[in-house]
């Protein structure tokens, strides 16, 4: 069994360029870079933007920086340390460098940039704490806190346990570089707890905070999907398209092997390509996927359908939307809220509440 299809691809170079303010531009290049996690020291540097013979440094802990976060009046050069006190541990701060022009009053504001600060405990968990949708194999990672020397994890689905550290949710002494847990096979919509002690310097313990996420009930995750078509394990085994009958302009998957896309993922190994073509009769595209049983989708209070789906740039700007039909042949529409999202080359996380498709009838 093969499919064959040629395809023509141009691409044409898209070019951005930042709009620069008369007289000069923004200051660039921070450090701490953008989004840096586990800063210790105050100290601030920056690329000065051109023209700028002065700079306002702001420093706070929201992004919207007023005049009350300036702690860097008219400073002199692009070194600045924030001699006024320690900066809190484990605390997101937002800065920002305003370029102030050589004829003193022409200011070139700056992009706001940010960075955490080290923690004295553990801390920046992933999942991130209160996470509720996680998949059944999490690796669970944190960032270890200031002088740690070793580590102690615990881990279960009960709150008292990991709270009173007992046996059962013991998972054993790490190393300070061991910052990383396989939590292994995990119950579906099931909500978990965790927490990493630290031994400091000195042999002082000092306790982590408690964290939880909850898991997903997955519908499909497109994991299990090979390349092996004489087992009917293709992608487009399972999704049916409009390939092969043109029943609709669809195309599920890749010509060629590796069948499944494998880059542009939003976890795990693999997500669906899914090609669309309404320019042609019938002027729609859908793909199609039957499950042998019926599945309850509410269980554990299970109310809400999440979709994560990446488009690109070139697409053309289409309606997305979801069918769900029941064994008895129901069905209810879901329709995305924002068409342009099918030409944004990012993750969209679309929710759906199931109450679309059970006031439908399903």
């Amino acid at each position: 069994m093969c499919r064959t299809k040629v395809v023509w691809v141009v691409l044409s170079c898209i070019c951005l360029a930042a709009s620069l303010a008369a007289g000069g531009s923004k200051a660039t290049s921070p450090n701490p870079a953008d989004g840096t996690i586990g800063v210790i020291s105050p100290l601030f540097q920056w690329t000065k933007g051109s023209g700028a013979a002065l700079h306002n440094v702001y420093l706070g802990k929201t992004p919207e920086l007023t005049e009350a976060d300036l702690v860097g009046p008219s400073y002199p050069t692009t070194v600045y340390y924030y001699s006024a006190g320690a900066l809190d541990p484990g605390t997101v701060y937002y800065w920002r460098v305003d370029e102030v022009q050589q004829d003193g009053v022409t200011i070139v504001t700056g992009d706001v940039w940010s960075f955490m600060t080290q923690s004295l405990t553990a801390y920046y968990p992933s999942p991130s704490d209160g996470a509720a949708d996680v998949g059944l194999a999490p690796t669970l990672t944190w960032m270890a806190g200031a002088q740690a020397v070793s580590q102690h994890l615990y881990f279960s689905d009960s709150l008292d346990a990991v709270t009173q550290g007992t046996a059962d949710a013991d998972k054993g002494t790490l190393d300070v570089d061991t910052t990383s847990f396989d939590a292994g096979e995990l119950e579906d919509v099931t909500t978990y707890y965790w927490r990493v002690d630290e031994t400091v310097l000195g042999g002082a313990v000092r306790t982590g905070p408690v964290w939880s996420f909850t898991t997903i009930l997955p519908v499909d995750d497109f994991e299990s999907y090979t390349d092996d078509m004489d087992a009917g394990a293709a992608i487009w085994q399972a999704w049916i398209d409009g390939y092969a009958d043109q029943s609709s302009g669809s195309i599920v998957g890749y010509i060629d092997a590796p069948f499944a896309e494998q880059s542009f993922i939003h976890g795990g190994t693999q997500s669906m390509p899914f090609e669309y073509n309404n320019v042609d009769t019938p002027y729609y595209s859908e793909a199609v996927r039957t499950w042998d049983d019926a599945m309850d989708w509410t269980v554990n209070g299970v109310n809400t359908l999440t979709l994560y789906f990446r488009g690109r740039s070139s697409n053309s700007v289409e309606r997305l939307y979801l069918i769900v039909e029941d064994d008895r042949g129901n069905d209810g529409v879901a329709v995305c809220p924002d068409s342009n999202q099918v030409a944004v080359p990012a993750w969209t996380r679309w929710e759906i509440p199931l109450s679309t498709f059970s006031d439908a009838g399903v």
